[in-house]
C-alpha cells in the first residue's frame, strides 16, 4: 500500500542521520530486505481475474523518465532520475473494462528478459539532451534484436521538465518526429512532468494500444500482421470511476468522464482524456544491488544531508558545473589486486556511469566523499570471462588456496562432481585495455556477474558510438556536408528503402552501395560486414570516396542486380514482420538467390 511504502522512505531518511556507516548500510539492507518483500507478494507475482497490461518504459538517465512515471502515479514533480529503476502498478480502466498496469522503469538497456515481458514500451528521451535522444535509436535496435518489434506497441515521449531560458531546446521537433518515424508504429508526445502536461495521455495511449492489439489478434487476423503506420486510437466510452490518488487524504469523491480518441499530435490541454484510477500503488525494483542507496522514486523532498550528498551525483557536467554523473549499476565487487605479489582480493564500490566510465572505490563511504577513486575508461577496452567456453567443454582446476580478502573472507566452495573431479566456483570478469593493462572483478553469484558483464559491454559500445557522435555534431551545420547527403538520397530508387520500400531510408550498405530502413539495417548488421557493412547516413562519417561510391550505384542498379530474377516472387513491404523481411534479405544477399544465374529460387 502507499502508506507502508511513505513508512520506508520515512525509515530512509532516519537512517540518513545515522553517524556510524556501518550501522546505517546493516540496517539499509534489512530495509531493502522488506521492500523485495513487496515486490516478491503474492499481490504482484500471482495471477488475478484483473487482466494486466504490461508497460516497460526506457531511456538513459538523463531522459526525465522517473520523473514522468513519478508524475502519472503520484500527481507530483520529482527532479531526481532513478538511477536503479522501478516497478510499479495502477489499476486503470480502458474501454469499461479494468486492467491492473504493471509499470517496469527499466534501469537500463532492453535485455532479453524486459523484451519478452512488455506488452508495449514508451521511449523517453530529453529535448534538451542530445545523448539521451540518440540513446533511443540504441535501444530500439538492441529491443528488436530480442523481438519482432512489429508486435510491440510503442510510444514516443520527449520531455520538456529541464528546458528553460538558460537550457535551451536541442531536439527542434523535426527530428523528434523523423525518429518516431523511424520506429514505425510509433505515436510521439512531448511531456512535461513538472506540470503534467500530456502525461496522462501517454500513459493512456499506451494502454489503448495494447487493448486494441489484443483484440484484433483475438479475431485471428493473422500471425504475421502488424499495427498500422498510423496509430490507430478506439474511442473510450464514458464512464465514471471514484478517483485516489496518492496525495489525497481520504479515498474519494472526485468523478471524471471521459469519451474521446487520443490524436496522433497531441495538444496542449490534457483535461479531455484521462484514465480514472481505482487503485494507486507501487512496488520497488526486485533487483536490487549490494549496498544500494535509497531509491529516489516517492522520496520526501525534505532538506536533509542526504539530499545534499545526491545533489553531488546527478546529471550532467554541463548542467551542473563539475557534477559527477549518475551511476547506472552499483555494488560490492573483489577486485584483485595488480601490484602486491599475493595478488589478494580487496573489496571495493563500483559503479559505472552512462558516460562510458566505471570507477571503483575502497568503500561506499569513499564513493560518497568521492575520494581515493580509480577510473577505467571503457571506450578502449573490452571485457571476457575467464574459461567461458560452450556448454560441453569443461575445466578442471585443482584446488586451491583461497585468496585473502580486506575485511572479508572470500568463500570459494568445492563442487564435487562424478568421476571424483572437483571445480572451483569463480564468477570473475576481466577488463582488458588495448594496451594489456588488466583489471580483475568478481561477482559474487553468476547472475550477478552477468549483469555486470552485459552493462559493462553495453556502455563500451555506446562510447564508441558516442565517439562517432561527436564527431558528427561538428559537422552538423556544414552544408557540404548536408549537399552530399542529399546527393546520396537523390540517386535513383534510393527514395525507399532496397529490401522492403520503407520511405526515406536513413541507413547505408556501403558493400551494396544501397540505401536501408532502420528495422532491414538491423537484419544487414546480422549478415555480416562482409556481406553488408552498415553506417547511418546522419550519424556518421562520410568521406568523399564512400559518397561516390553510394551516388554510383544506389538502390534501382543494386536491385537490378540482387533482384534480377525474382521469378513472380511477392517482395516483403514495409508492414510486413520482421521474420518474412529476414527471410528475403538472407535468401537475397547471403544465398544470392535472386541473382542472374544463381540458384533457383524456391
Amino acid at each position: 500500500r502507499s502508506s507502508d511504502l511513505a513508512n520506508i522512505y520515512a525509515i530512509y531518511d532516519l537512517i540518513e542521520r545515522i553517524e556510524d556507516m556501518g550501522l546505517q548500510n546493516q540496517i539499509r539492507e534489512h530495509v531493502i530486505s522488506i521492500e523485495d518483500s513487496f515486490v516478491n507478494s503474492q499481490e504482484w507475482t500471482l495471477s488475478r481475474s484483473v487482466p494486466e497490461l504490461k508497460v516497460g518504459i526506457v531511456g538513459n538517465l538523463s531522459s526525465g523518465k522517473s520523473a514522468l512515471v513519478h508524475r502519472y502515479l503520484t500527481g507530483t514533480y520529482v527532479q531526481e532520475e532513478s538511477p536503479e529503476g522501478g516497478r510499479f502498478k495502477k489499476e486503470i480502466v480502458v474501454d469499461g473494462q479494468s486492467y491492473l498496469l504493471l509499470i517496469r522503469d527499466e534501469g537500463g538497456p532492453p535485455e532479453v528478459q524486459f523484451a519478452a515481458w512488455v506488452d508495449a514500451v514508451v521511449f523517453v528521451f530529453s529535448l534538451e539532451d542530445e545523448i539521451s535522444f540518440q540513446t533511443v535509436y540504441n535501444y530500439y535496435m538492441r529491443l528488436s534484436s530480442y523481438r519482432n518489434t512489429a508486435e510491440i506497441p510503442m510510444v514516443l515521449v520527449g520531455t520538456q521538465d529541464a528546458i528553460n531560458a538558460t537550457n535551451p531546446r536541442v531536439i527542434d521537433d523535426s527530428r523528434a518526429r523523423k525518429l518516431s518515424n523511424d520506429l514505425k508504429r510509433c505515436t510521439y508526445y512531448e511531456t512535461c512532468a513538472t506540470y503534467g502536461l500530456n502525461v496522462e495521455r501517454v500513459f493512456q495511449d499506451v494502454a489503448q494500444k495494447i487493448v486494441a492489439l489484443r483484440k484484433k489478434q483475438q479475431l485471428s487476423i493473422g500471425p504475421c500482421k502488424s499495427l498500422p503506420n498510423s496509430p490507430s486510437h478506439s474511442s473510450v466510452p464514458n464512464a465514471s470511476i471514484p478517483s485516489v490518488h496518492l496525495n489525497q487524504a481520504a479515498n474519494g469523491g472526485a468523478f471524471s468522464d471521459y469519451s474521446s480518441s487520443v490524436p496522433s499530435t497531441p495538444s496542449i490541454s490534457q483535461k479531455e482524456l484521462r484514465i480514472d484510477t481505482i487503485t494507486a500503488s507501487s512496488t520497488p525494483t526486485p533487483v536490487r544491488k549490494q549496498s544500494k542507496r535509497r531509491s529516489n522514486i516517492f522520496t520526501s523532498r525534505k532538506g536533509s544531508d542526504s539530499d545534499k550528498d545526491k545533489k553531488s551525483l546527478e546529471g550532467k557536467t554541463d548542467n551542473i558545473g563539475s557534477g559527477r554523473a549518475i551511476p547506472i549499476k552499483q555494488g560490492i565487487l573483489l577486485k584483485r589486486s595488480g601490484k602486491s605479489l599475493n595478488k589478494e582480493w580487496k573489496k571495493k564500490y563500483v559503479t559505472l556511469c552512462d558516460n562510458g566510465v566505471l570507477t571503483y572505490h575502497p568503500s561506499l563511504h569513499d564513493y560518497m566523499q568521492n575520494v581515493h577513486g580509480k577510473e577505467i575508461d571503457l571506450l578502449r577496452t573490452t571485457v571476457k570471462v575467464p574459461g567461458k567456453r560452450p556448454p560441453r567443454a569443461t575445466v578442471v582446476n585443482a584446488p586451491t588456496a583461497s585468496p585473502k580478502t580486506n575485511g572479508l573472507t572470500k568463500d570459494r566452495s568445492n563442487l564435487q562432481l562424478s568421476g571424483n573431479q572437483e571445480v572451483e566456483e569463480s564468477y570473475e570478469f576481466v577488463i582488458v585495455s588495448l594496451t594489456g593493462q588488466t583489471w580483475h572483478f568478481e561477482a559474487s553469484n553468476p547472475e550477478e556477474r552477468e549483469t555486470w558483464v552485459q552493462a559493462v559491454e553495453s556502455q563500451i559500445f555506446a562510447s564508441l558510438q558516442s565517439c562517432e557522435s561527436s564527431k558528427n555534431k561538428s559537422r552538423l551545420g556544414s552544408q557540404s556536408d548536408a549537399i552530399a547527403i542529399q546527393s546520396i538520397r537523390n540517386v535513383r530508387g534510393n527514395a525507399f528503402c532496397v529490401d522492403c520500400d520503407s520511405p526515406n531510408p536513413d541507413w547505408a550498405s556501403l558493400n551494396l552501395g544501397a540505401l536501408i530502413c532502420i528495422e532491414c539495417s538491423g537484419i544487414h548488421r546480422n549478415l555480416g560486414t562482409h556481406l553488408s557493412r552498415v553506417r547511418s547516413l546522419d550519424l556518421d562519417d562520410w568521406p568523399v570516396e564512400l559518397i561516390m561510391v553510394m551516388t554510383a550505384i544506389g538502390n534501382s542498379v543494386a536491385n537490378s542486380v540482387w533482384e534480377d530474377s525474382v521469378q513472380g516472387l511477392v517482395k516483403p513491404g514495409q508492414d510486413h514482420c520482421r521474420e518474412e523481411k529476414e527471410r528475403w534479405i538472407r535468401a537475397k544477399y547471403e544465398q544470392k538467390l535472386f541473382v542472374a544465374g544463381g540458384a533457383p529460387a524456391r
